[in-house]
């Protein structure tokens, strides 16, 4: 399955095909997570090559600080239930996720070890610094992954690793502005463990290890919304102590490629808003976001499918490319005014 396809898959979160369910109220997470035993932590900790932070946690946070934390540990538990279940697939040899060199199965067994390892960390840092500050900390839900062999699960594995090294992004400048700075370092330094790993998938995928001079920025609420269509509705236990928004759907119907050209996507309208005008406005790299027309092609009760141009040519846009559905034109500044302002999305572009 090719990279386009993934981000398609990701930017539409349906019609999953699920390679090792799990059943109702099993956890799809190891080692004791998300609260390992002090022997499961040592373990978890030396599969990381590393440990967590031995410094405590700032004695004071901002409420955005707060919400940053929620939404990394929403995310870093999504990813280690991914993690998990693709390293069974791989260990057990299921079909599809047999890799025949037995050299190169050790090798990608043991990199994906360490990467689990890490995840986990991550996790738990997040729901220690909350419990810390006296908020509850993130439960884990149940997930479903659109994957069945180990291509395209390194593929999407590639496509969220990008949505997660946009969100930091929105992260460190949510700390800096609430003077968080501690906080804001530990970010950074997660940021570059995250570019890493991505570095390694995308030579998987016979790709040059780095993607752009300027990685795509992104926003919480994006992230929030794009990982929920992992999840199995009504798994959350607290999903709903998260304050941030979730769109409506958004799919991009046409891949596009290094080319401008226009695209067709789909998108719910519950309220009718597209009975006035609609826009797809396009966020890649660190530039200011491009706002393209509509144009509404049918609509089916809540569903509605529309063309726009993806221009591609003028702007150079590789990497990822994060559409959404905006009720105004702008103009808009960054990733947080576009959310501001969306009706649908995200929709996931990846081009090179």
């Amino acid at each position: 399955m090719r990279i386009l396809d993934l981000a398609v898959a990701l930017s539409s979160l349906a019609a999953f095909v699920v390679a090792a369910p799990t059943s109702p109220g099993k956890t799809q997470l190891p080692d004791g997570m998300p609260s390992p035993s002090p022997d499961q932590l040592k373990l978890i900790e030396q599969n990381a090559h590393g440990t967590l932070p031995n410094g405590p946690p700032p004695p004071v946070i901002s409420s955005d600080g707060i919400v940053n934390l929620q939404l990394i540990a929403f995310n870093e538990l999504f990813e280690v239930a991914f993690f998990n279940e693709l390293i069974t697939n791989i260990t057990n040899k299921v079909e599809g996720y047999d890799i025949d060199d037995e050299e190169d199965h050790v090798k990608a067994l043991d990199a994906l070890k360490a990467i689990l390892a890490q995840e986990e960390l991550h996790a738990l840092r997040a729901n220690d610094a909350l419990e810390h500050f006296k908020v509850n900390p993130i439960q884990p839900c149940q997930y479903k992954f659109p994957v069945d062999d180990f291509e395209s699960a390194i593929a999407l594995a590639a496509t969220f690793t990008d949505v997660v090294l946009g969100t930091l992004q929105d992260v460190v400048e949510r700390f800096a502005l609430g003077r968080d700075v501690d906080l804001a370092r530990e970010i950074a330094s997660v940021i570059g463990q995250e570019g890493e790993q991505q570095g390694w998938f995308r030579v998987l995928q016979g790709k040059i290890p780095s993607e752009l001079p300027f990685l795509t920025t992104s926003d919480l609420n994006f992230a929030f919304t794009a990982i929920q269509g992992f999840v199995v509705p009504g798994s959350c236990p607290n999903i709903n102590e998260i304050p941030l928004r979730t769109f409506e759907g958004l799919e991009i119907l046409t891949p596009a490629g290094p080319l401008s050209q226009n695209i067709t996507i789909q998108f719910e309208d519950p309220n009718n808003e597209a009975e006035h005008l609609l826009w797809l406005t396009y966020i890649n790299q660190q530039n200011l976001p491009i706002v393209e027309p509509i144009r509404v092609v049918s609509r089916n009760g809540k569903e509605v499918k529309a063309e726009a141009l993806f221009p591609f040519d003028d702007n150079e846009m590789n990497g990822l490319t994060i559409a959404a559905v905006t009720k105004t034109d702008g103009p808009f500044s960054d990733a947080s005014s576009v959310a501001k302002w969306t009706l649908a999305g995200p929709g996931l572009i990846i081009v090179n």
